[in-house]
């Protein structure tokens, strides 16, 4: 390598990077440091006039390294590599890690590779809100966040000890009762369980990395004694077991998964790197009308040659490592029908750790769009039907954040006609109890899902009288995201 050590853009580029908190680094093709910046000083406790020329890679990365060798090889083979992975750093404190090895070309030959470590941690708190773009009203975020940043304070407290109940509701300003309740309900495990479980996640990498023994995980854990982490690392083991899907194998028999696959009752398929078929399920051959082809090891962009345009940088994301999942891709099939799908795609290992292939399950939701359609047009009827003295229309525009009804749910919550709708104060017209736990579930997943909802549930009008209505909604998505929500309100108050 060779920098112009008078360039503008160098000095830019090089107060970046010794000013930023990922780890830069530069490694030769034997290994050596030839760059580092300040972080790595807080990430291995060892400053860069240490490093370069002077370290090998695996004295940096110590226990870390078996594991990587893989990527590294890679790396010097000329593939860019990225993967994640849970580190320990200097100060003892664990973090979720995204390493990115990019390698070097010099006249057309790897002369080593550039190294990225960024601290992924905050994104694994907060990556479903982001990924829908949604704000979701108030009264469904506040315990949802609450929640959230309950999770991870017990996640920064895996090595230190459980904080207690107690602690962890004085910190977040919430009472036990409450906490205990609401925790259970959105984790599907009490407090406790669910610090162990995650306790749990991070001895079984350090074990299958070689990092460390049980012995040493049941002390670097705080466990009273060694006996009693086996057991709890053993009830893991069970539990992941238990919960493994089929589209994540077990980095095992090839042949194996495949038969697997075959047999499974759901549309799956299996395929190598270059995205050429290993297995398919039943299901997948005749959602595909594949009963007539040999398709097994042609590639899928052959084969359903519309993938090609809509679903190849896809796969190559999911080809990297990573998992993608889309709720309405418009693909023509075989057979010449354009079929709404939603996709999950997962890579497969191998036992060296490394990506091998995706497996990629499919569902025609070409019906539940076809309802979409016709709620679009049944909504628009409505709102021509003044005549319904007792059905009403509302609209939320989650763009502009405002709400609008008419004039019969005005009447029916017996509001005077100066009244602003709001969403806010509509919430408090519904009564306490099942009735806004219905709503709310209702709303949440109308927002992040895109799914109808038609429910009824009691309110209380302005003049204190008791009303059972009916509450029919549906999103209107727009790239996958909700922009509205409109819907109907029947007063079906038994007379």
């Amino acid at each position: 390598m060779s920098f112009d050590l008078n360039s503008d853009f160098f000095e830019i580029a090089f107060n970046v990077s010794e000013h930023t908190e990922a780890m830069l680094a530069y490694w030769d093709k034997n290994l050596i440091c030839r760059y580092a910046n300040k972080a790595t000083a807080d990430w291995f406790g060892i400053t860069p006039d240490h490093m370069i020329n002077k370290s090998h890679l695996s004295e940096i990365l110590g226990s870390l390294f078996d594991a990587q060798t893989p990527y590294i090889n890679a790396a010097l083979d000329g593939k860019i590599q990225v993967f994640d992975q849970v580190i320990h750093l200097y100060s003892g404190k664990a973090k979720n890690v995204r390493v990115t090895y990019h390698p070097d070309y010099v006249d057309g030959k790897v002369k080593g590779f550039y190294a990225h470590m960024a601290d992924i941690s905050p994104l694994n708190n907060h990556q479903a809100d982001e990924e829908t773009g949604i704000e979701l009203p108030e009264f469904l975020t506040q315990n949802d966040q609450l929640l959230e940043n309950v999770a991870k304070t017990l996640n920064e407290n895996l090595f230190t000890g459980f904080p207690s109940i107690s602690a962890l509701a004085k910190k977040h300003f919430v009472s036990e009762s409450k906490l205990k309740r609401d925790f259970k309900q959105s984790f599907g495990r009490t407090i406790f369980s669910y610090y162990r479980y995650l306790q749990m996640e991070i001895a079984d990498r350090y074990i299958r990395e070689k990092r460390c023994n049980k012995n040493q995980m049941a002390v670097m854990l705080n466990f009273s004694n060694p006996s009693n982490f086996s057991a709890c690392y053993h009830k893991y083991l069970e539990e992941k077991l238990a919960d493994q899907e089929i589209n994540e194998p077990k980095k095992e028999n090839i042949n194996h998964y495949t038969t697997l696959i075959d047999d499974a009752p759901i549309t799956i398929a299996m395929f190598d790197t270059e995205m050429q078929f290993i297995a398919a399920s039943k299901s997948w051959v005749t959602e595909y009308n594949l009963q007539n082809i040999n398709f097994i090891g042609k590639s899928i962009y052959e084969i359903l040659p519309d993938t090609k345009k809509k679903c190849e940088k896809q796969h190559l994301h999911c080809l990297k490592g990573n998992i993608y999942q889309c709720d309405g891709l418009l693909l023509k099939k075989n057979n010449g029908v354009r079929s709404w799908l939603k996709w999950n795609i997962y890579p497969w290992f191998n036992q060296s750790g490394a990506v091998s292939g995706l497996c990629v399950h499919t569902e025609d939701i070409s019906k539940v769009k076809a309802i979409e359609k016709e709620n679009e047009r049944a909504a628009k009827l409505l709102k021509r039907a003044d005549t319904f003295s007792k059905i009403g229309t509302w609209t939320r525009d989650m763009i502009t954040h405002t709400t609008q009804w008419d004039k019969v749910i005005q009447n029916i919550l017996e509001l005077p006609d100066h009244f602003v709708p709001d969403i806010k104060a509509a919430w408090r017209f519904v009564k306490k109890g099942k009735s806004q736990i219905l709503i709310k579930t209702a709303l949440k997943n109308s927002l992040r899902y895109g799914t109808p909802f038609d429910i009824e549930v009691e309110m209380i009008t302005a003049c204190g009288n008791s009303r059972r209505v009916r509450i029919i909604g549906y999103p209107e998505l727009q790239n996958n995201k909700c922009k509205k929500l409109s819907g109907i309100l029947f007063d079906v108050t038994p007379v």
